[in-house]
């Protein structure tokens, strides 16, 4: 078992570096113990993915989990607790969908970005097999959410329009996602 890993909250550094490649060829102990303490951070933490600088670990690692009970998003569908080491994803449409957005570094801030809502994403797991999938809706949103902090982007810099940002608490009470 993890453990449960300080978030890192916007204005840290290691929010804006470009994560470092893990080389899939030399997945040791110390990595699948960040994996672990990546989960554990996830699951404490209630959110549907986390990248690993967010817990100030500098590699290109993300966690994705969605209980789709809990999601409030267009979209959404479970997705089991899923290990992605050195994603990439490439869209598969020019179909986009604005919608607020939220992040464990970003407490309280939603904000309107577009994403594409169809993409493949190549990743390695945490036995070093290379996964390629097609994923679309909430879980493309997801992910290409979380590929941004790998690169050192919070989604703060991707906001559509003067308007754009929101509370969590007058989303839900103004019913924000329906404008």
């Amino acid at each position: 078992m993890g453990r449960v890993l300080k978030v890192r909250e916007v204005g840290d550094p290691i929010l804006s570096l470009r994560c470092k490649e893990v080389d899939i060829n030399n997945i040791n102990e110390e990595i699948l113990e960040e994996i672990e303490d990546l989960k554990e951070t996830l699951n404490y933490t209630g959110g549907f993915g986390i990248a690993a600088p967010q817990a100030g670990i500098n590699k290109r690692i993300v966690i994705i989990q969605v209980n789709k009970e809990k999601c409030n998003y267009n979209n959404c569908e479970n997705v089991p607790t899923t290990v992605m080491i050195n994603p990439t994803w490439k869209k598969l449409s020019d179909e986009t969908e604005v919608e607020y957005e939220g992040c464990l570094s970003v407490p309280s801030i939603r904000g309107k970005v577009k994403r594409y809502t169809n993409i493949e994403v190549t990743y390695f797991n945490e036995h070093g097999e290379k996964i390629i999938k097609e994923i679309s809706g909430f879980t493309a949103r997801d992910v290409q959410h979380e590929c941004d902090h790998l690169d050192g982007t919070v989604f703060l810099e991707k906001v559509e329009g003067l308007h754009g940002f929101a509370t969590t608490d007058n989303i839900n009470r103004f019913d924000l996602r329906k404008r």
